[in-house]
Parts: structure tokens; C-alpha cells; sequence
């Protein structure tokens, strides 16, 4: 087998590996009202898929997942989400820890402007 055969089958299976969770990731939504149990298996078979092929879980399917207790998180029903600081601060209602991802909105407003103009209660 070729080097370019390679690379296009590793392709194909990563594509397929991404098409997977997406779909995995659709049915935990989809699923997480009727039954919470069956959307904490979907969010452990994208793992395994993550794992095996070696790649990255995607960013918009990473942050709806605790990175401690791996619940699926909905926002309001098991977790909360607050703007604080130039985070996002999600909290996992199920182990009470703690996420922060970085808010590019305030951050872009802190670059352009020096600071950040709040309104004064």
C-alpha cells in the first residue's frame, strides 16, 4: 500500500470517526429528557471513538461534556453557564466542579478599547 493510500484511508476513517460522534452527540440531546442514563452512554462511546482513532472530541461537542464526571451537560437542567472574568465558567451540578473556557467577545473588547467600560449600577 502507497504513503497517499494511507494518508486517504486515515482520512476516510477520521471522517467517518467525526461523522460518528456528531451523530452520538445528536442522539444524547435528543435523548437526555426521556432518558439521562442513555445520553451518559453516548457521551462515553464518543470517548471511545476519540480514543481509539486518536483525535480530538470536537470543540462544540467537548464543552456539553464535564470534564471530571463526563455527564452530559444541558444548560439548566445540570449545569450553569456564567460569564465572569473573560470565561465562560460552567459549573457540573452533578460533581459541582468547575470549567472555564476563554470569551473571546471581552477579550476583543479589552484589546481594542484599553479596557472594559462597565455601567455603573
Amino acid at each position: 500500500m502507497s504513503r497517499i493510500a494511507r494518508k486517504k484511508q486515515k482520512n476516510l476513517l477520521r471522517s467517518v470517526a467525526t461523522q460518528r460522534m456528531w451523530r452520538l452527540f445528536e442522539l444524547a440531546e435528543k435523548e437526555f429528557e426521556e432518558h439521562p442514563e442513555r445520553s451518559e452512554r453516548y457521551v462515553q462511546l464518543i470517548r471511545n471513538i476519540s480514543m481509539r482513532n486518536r483525535m480530538r472530541v470536537p470543540r462544540e461537542i467537548k464543552r456539553r461534556i464535564c470534564k471530571h464526571c463526563y455527564a452530559f451537560l444541558v444548560p439548566g437542567v445540570n449545569a450553569r453557564y456564567r460569564l465572569k472574568g473573560g470565561y465562560i465558567v460552567t459549573s457540573c451540578e452533578r460533581c459541582g466542579k468547575e470549567m472555564r473556557y476563554p470569551y473571546r467577545g471581552l477579550k476583543k473588547q479589552v484589546m481594542e478599547k484599553g479596557e472594559v467600560k462597565r455601567k455603573k449600577p
